[in-house]
């Protein structure tokens, strides 16, 4: 069972990159060119009523 986890970690860890703990891109909170959005930590435009 301990091969097969190794085994999994290993193929995950070949698609998904780390991001450390505390680590967000520069423009974290800033308002994204589409309107009414913002950039998240990982640089995604997310909803908020923040910017317009």
């Amino acid at each position: 069972m301990k091969i097969l986890k190794t085994l999994s970690d290993r193929f995950l860890k070949l698609f998904l990159s780390e991001v450390p703990v505390g680590a967000c891109v520069p423009s974290n909170g800033e308002c994204c060119s589409t309107k009414g959005k913002v950039h998240n930590c990982y640089g995604t435009c997310v909803a908020s009523v923040g910017c317009k």
